[in-house]
């Protein structure tokens, strides 16, 4: 395997500080970043600020809309902990952000997805012309489309045709409808086995596509495969899932920016316990 540097994707205006933010008078909120509202991210969220409260903090639980905007809001400050996957941590550490991991969340999964009667069955059979469904701006999945596009595009990747498709940001929840309308060839999901977005979609008919390409593989982050690849079982009814279904594992994790353990040492060790 081999590592490749990414390019920034954006330039941040300082490292990861120390997130205790000001909150109206002289109160100091502790402010948990999470992902949109009633998804797997916000209720571990809500748990991490119960169990900060009940040690005397005053925390603030904040929605964005997914890892990305999540890594950006550790980094400059604007929250002491969040939920992200690790292509985030990836993402901004390429750009200088020192992030650290304080717990585990546990493993999401990208899949890529075709409409009925679509001529392509696989991430190779995108091409220049084809547009993508990636979620909207800041969401994980449409982190993990940049993601993989920059390790594809970047001085080691092999330029495949499927990193020129166009992404298309939009909720996916409107992946039917949208490709239904000839606005999309592809759809991209990030998110936890059988979730019900993708098995509502294999039961009308979407097939799900084999998401692979070499140059991902060899992409390593922290001495290890950035995505491993493993089988996914799903039990959906007149579906045949076999090894070209396996998927790229996208772990999640509990970070804070790498500055807090020096600042507030008390902070930290609260934030580390209410992780676990």
């Amino acid at each position: 395997m081999r590592t490749i540097l990414i390019p920034a994707l954006l330039a941040l205006s300082a490292a990861a500080a120390p997130a205790l933010a000001q909150s109206g008078s002289d109160d100091m909120t502790v402010h948990v970043a999470v992902g949109q509202q009633g998804r797997g991210y916000e209720k571990r969220g809500q748990e991490i600020a119960q169990r900060l409260e009940q040690r005397g903090h005053q925390v603030s639980v904040d929605n964005y809309e997914g890892s990305d905007a999540i890594s950006l809001a550790v980094c400059d400050g604007r929250a002491a902990v969040g939920l992200m996957q690790i292509d985030a941590i990836f993402a901004r550490e390429q750009e200088g952000c020192e992030l650290k991991t304080v717990g585990t969340y546990g493993n999401e999964y990208a899949f890529i997805l075709f409409p009925p009667d679509s001529r392509m069955n696989e991430l190779s059979d995108l091409d220049e012309g084809d547009r993508i469904l990636v979620d909207t701006i800041g969401s994980g999945t449409e982190l993990f489309w940049r993601t993989i596009v920059g390790i594809e595009t970047g001085d080691m990747g092999n330029k495949s045709n499927w990193s020129k498709a166009t992404p298309v940001h939009d909720l996916t929840l409107l992946a039917p409808t949208m490709a239904q309308q000839g606005e999309i060839d592809a759809m991209l999901m990030v998110g936890v086995a059988g979730n019900e977005e993708v098995t509502k979609l294999l039961e009308s008919g979407w097939e799900l596509g084999e998401l692979y390409d070499k140059d991902i593989n060899d992409m390593e982050f922290r001495g290890k495969s950035l995505y491993a690849r493993e089988n996914v079982k799903m039990e959906v009814p007149g579906h045949f899932f076999d090894e070209k279904n396996d998927a790229y594992v996208v772990p999640s994790y509990i970070v804070i920016g790498g500055g807090l353990q020096a600042a507030d040492r008390k902070l930290y060790g609260d934030i580390v316990a209410a992780s676990q």
